[in-house]
């Protein structure tokens, strides 16, 4: 998993991942997906990290030694939006990796692979040899995939959440 700071001030912000995102938006994260993961490997982000900042934003986090200078709050200020950043890009490649296990289809996990690695519409359609309206159904698939699998989350959360009321209800 990313760093474990990043991931809670991620989760209290999008109100712990319960936010669910329409065909375009998972779409626009199909093809956004490399260069995101591509800025968090920039800063020193990665699955592995055990949130010790050795270099990236973390490191840069200035110390407490005492008093507050415009400087330092400069830094943190400059700090904050960048973590905002780092939480989108967090977010999107989790979504993306999350739920790709339950893309069925050999040729459609091929080509989201493809968008993975970094390739475009066009690259995907030669190295698959299909024509666009092919490519776009595929896509429309793997989207299809996504939006099932989060509405399945939805379900079971809410199913959760639901449990859990009767339980503090009948005590």
């Amino acid at each position: 998993m990313w760093s474990s700071r990043l991931r809670e001030r991620r989760n209290s912000l999008s109100n712990g991942g319960n936010h669910l995102y329409t065909h375009e938006q998972i779409r626009d994260m199909i093809f956004e997906y490399h260069w995101r993961r591509n800025r968090l490997v920039d800063e020193g982000y990665t699955k592995e990290s055990n949130g010790t900042a050795q270099y990236g934003i973390e490191a840069a986090m200035p110390k407490g030694k005492g008093n507050t200078s415009n400087k330092v709050l400069n830094i943190v200020t400059r700090n904050d939006t960048l973590y905002r950043v780092l939480y989108k890009h967090i977010e999107v490649v989790e979504f993306i990796d999350k739920y790709e296990h339950t893309i069925n289809d050999d040729m459609n996990l091929n080509i989201l692979y493809e968008f993975k690695k970094g390739k475009n519409f066009t690259q995907v359609k030669k190295i698959m040899k299909i024509g666009r309206d092919n490519l776009n159904k595929r896509i429309d698939e793997i989207v299809n995939s996504y939006l099932n699998q989060q509405e399945q989350h939805k379900q079971q959360h809410q199913h959760n959440q639901q449990l859990q009321q009767d339980k503090q209800h009948q005590h």
